[in-house]
């Protein structure tokens, strides 16, 4: 027996839904309607939480589907699911992953995956479902601490004298990392590198946008090509000029995203950098969007400004998926997209401390509130204290082998992408 996802769209009661749904093929496809319902109703706000959701179940069903006889599992297997199988899941997930000498997946995306799972069993049988586990075992929990081989990291903040022991330029190492975490630095030519290894150029746009603002990927691929409410101003360049106050001379413009489940802010996005991401992508979105047009002929199309190839909205994954290609290309290559958010972060703090300030782990609290809103944190030192470290690694590289600082923003983000 197989385990099937799919991806549904449809109307209820006049609101949209978007989501995965699983199925179990033998003879013919069934779908586990139990576990849809679970999906439908918690895991319909995005695309990418839907993935996740749909993701960690199939991967438990799929897991339950080995430990039976070849041939006899059907598709009520789910619900003959124990707690001490939750917990075997995850312990064959470390052992699979220690044996082969990797890092992924982390010990928190095992745990957190067997939570979904252990989630979606605690509703069914609260909702009267016929399945064996329930909430007040805790039995699930996989002891991480004894029988993981992954070296617990240290935390990042020590209160002392910055350590400059373990930056990483991004060579290789036969070693596992021993007491902390290596900071990985971007440099320019990182950057660069990665934006010419990408095949669709929406990619290094998007790549760009992230740099200029430290929005997650879900937020980067939000932004319309016209803008509605709160963001009704939003336009490509030069248009945007002429929506915003003081628009000629103005140095950045505001956008309201939502990330990570329906948190909502509004953050600052670099007008230097918009200029140059429009210049370089508005030639491909004009013959995206007629593309568009024809494929979705009952969407906006204003709604949506970075597009692939075949007319299809940018999502999250792509840019996972087409990070992981482009780094395939790149000779030890450690940064991810997501990184453009830590260079993004470490750079605010460089630009708004002194060198002295940073080296000494100098807290202002004005400087936090404003990185904090920008990034969308909720944790003081996971927002600052982490960056101004990151930060004092960074000032503290005089050799000239890495220029990390912005300069003037209009030959920044213009070098990085060439002419």
């Amino acid at each position: 027996m197989n385990i099937i996802r799919e991806l549904v769209e449809y109307r209820f009661e006049n609101k949209v839904y978007s989501h995965h749904v699983l199925l179990a093929e033998n003879n013919n496809k069934i779908l586990l309607s139990a576990i849809n319902i679970f999906l439908k109703s918690h895991a319909t706000y995005s695309i990418q939480t839907s993935e996740r959701y749909s993701s960690s179940i199939k991967r438990f069903l799929e897991y339950l589907i080995e430990q039976q006889p070849q041939g006899s599992a059907d598709h009520n297997i789910w619900r003959n699911a124990k707690v001490e199988d939750i917990r075997k899941w995850q312990g064959n997930i470390v052992t699979e992953r220690d044996t082969k000498e990797l890092k992924k997946p982390t010990d928190k995306t095992i745990r957190g995956n067997a939570k979904i799972v252990y989630q979606f069993y605690c509703w069914a049988s609260k909702n009267g479902f016929p399945v064996l586990i329930n909430s007040t075992s805790k039995a699930w929990n996989y002891n991480f601490k004894d029988e993981s081989k992954l070296v617990q990291l240290k935390s990042m903040i020590s209160g002392t004298a910055p350590d400059h022991a373990n930056i990483d330029l991004g060579g290789t190492s036969t070693k596992r990392e021993s007491t902390s975490k290596k900071l990985h630095i971007m440099s320019d030519e990182d950057i660069s590198s990665l934006m010419k290894a990408y095949k669709d150029p929406v990619y290094p746009a998007l790549l760009m946008l992230a740099m200029a603002t430290g929005m997650r990927e879900q937020g980067c691929v939000s932004i319309p090509y016209i803008g509605v409410g709160f963001n009704g101003h939003i336009r490509t360049y030069p248009d945007i000029k002429n929506e915003i106050k003081d628009g000629n001379k103005a140095k950045m413009f505001s956008f309201t995203v939502t990330e990570k489940g329906s948190k909502e802010r509004t953050l600052q996005v670099n007008m230097a950098a918009w200029k140059t991401i429009c210049s370089k992508f508005l030639p491909h979105y004009y013959k995206r969007r007629k593309k568009f047009k024809k494929k979705f002929p009952t969407k906006n199309v204003d709604a949506y400004f970075f597009l692939k190839k075949n007319g299809e909205p940018v999502t999250a994954k792509n840019i996972a998926d087409q990070t992981y290609n482009a780094k395939k290309h790149l000779s030890s290559f450690p940064w991810t997209f997501h990184s453009a958010r830590d260079w993004y972060a470490t750079n605010f703090i460089i630009r708004h401390l002194s060198k002295a300030e940073i080296n000494n782990l100098h807290y202002d609290a004005a400087v936090e509130d404003q990185l904090r809103k920008q990034l969308g944190h909720s944790d003081i030192k996971t927002t600052y204290m982490h960056y101004v470290r990151q930060a004092s690694l960074v000032v503290a590289l005089q050799s000239g082998q890495l220029d990390y600082t912005l300069g003037k923003d209009d030959d920044f983000f213009n070098g990085l992408v060439g002419d």
